[in-house]
């Protein structure tokens, strides 16, 4: 299935600015590129697809697909982009009516249009939760985002914060066509965790982000590396949270463990938190806040242009 976005590709400067640092701007400009390029989808093509189609799953998800289109094409319904349409017709499986009343209820939510900007912006650089640009699962499907807990306390920080840094997060990794259908993989390194770390309310939040309550992104894999000793009753807790198929996508490893997961070569793209680390972890942060309030600006340019003011 192809799919298209409305918005212009991204023209990306030759050179890279003074502040990013060069490999790591290159995966990221890589990867916006192929977002902008990678997904474009007409409903000629749909059209095309459904009549070629041996597949019964291929004209299935082609048939949900021209049906939603179909509706959202109506003067009298919201304004939805073609590759919205397939982020959640993707994660429904492309299930007609659960991706529409999807759609219908969080397509125009905070969390779907979040932008590197103010709050959001001071929460990522505490370097509590972002992508790791180039690293893959040991498929070498599904992107990866790390996390490390022990920098969130709830009872001094608001949750929204971090549940806004999750789903923005998950919205940037939902860019492609790939990455709708492959989903991604979270890294949770729980070095210097503690019960002040925790707080039930926050937990909650947090589980029912990554299974796509408040943004349609798959988690397919969910590592919870270096658990303290008495983790498990933490996880009695968290596990009365997530739904049986998810609960089977969580495991809980020491970190010696990570290339059973991840592709090889992994070591050069985790933080340097972990000891088989390369990246420095402020680089792989202080990278990604410019680069992404480089696109957003760009975003924001182009919906200006679109829908000019006066």
């Amino acid at each position: 299935m192809e799919v298209a976005t409305s918005r212009r590709p991204i023209e990306m400067p030759h050179q890279s600015p003074g502040f990013f640092k060069r490999r790591t701007f290159n995966q990221m400009k890589k990867r916006s590129h192929s977002a902008d390029t990678d997904d474009s989808f007409s409903s000629h093509t749909l059209e095309t697809r459904l009549s070629n189609s041996s597949s019964s799953h291929d004209r299935s998800a082609t048939e949900c697909l021209i049906e939603l289109r179909d509706y959202f094409s109506s003067p009298s319904s919201p304004s939805v982009s073609d590759a919205e349409i397939f982020r959640f017709a993707c994660y429904h499986n492309f299930q007609y009516s659960e991706a529409l009343t999807d759609i219908l209820q969080k397509h125009d939510s905070r969390h779907m249009n979040l932008r590197m900007s103010g709050f959001l912006m001071k929460q990522l650089q505490t370097k509590t939760l972002f992508p790791l640009p180039g690293l893959k699962t040991k498929n070498k499907k599904c992107d990866v985002f790390y996390m490390r807990p022990s920098r969130y306390v709830p009872s001094q920080m608001k949750t929204t914060m971090v549940i806004d840094n999750l789903c923005y997060v998950l919205n940037d990794l939902s860019q492609t066509k790939d990455q709708c259908q492959n989903g991604v993989a979270f890294i949770a390194n729980m070095n210097d965790w503690t019960m002040k770390n925790f707080s039930h309310d926050y937990c909650f939040q947090f589980m029912q982000a990554l299974q796509g309550k408040m943004v349609p992104t798959k988690v397919e894999l969910f590592l919870i590396v270096n658990p303290p000793s008495w983790f498990g009753r933490v996880w009695k807790v968290m596990k009365s949270m997530l739904s049986k198929s998810f609960a089977k996508k969580v495991h809980m490893i020491k970190e010696d463990r990570l290339g059973e997961f991840l592709m090889d070569g992994y070591d050069q793209y985790v933080p340097d938190e972990f000891s088989a680390g390369w990246k420095i972890t402020e680089e792989i942060t202080d990278d990604y806040i410019d680069f992404r309030q480089y696109e957003d600006s760009q975003k924001d340019t182009g919906l200006r242009l679109i829908h000019p003011r006066g």
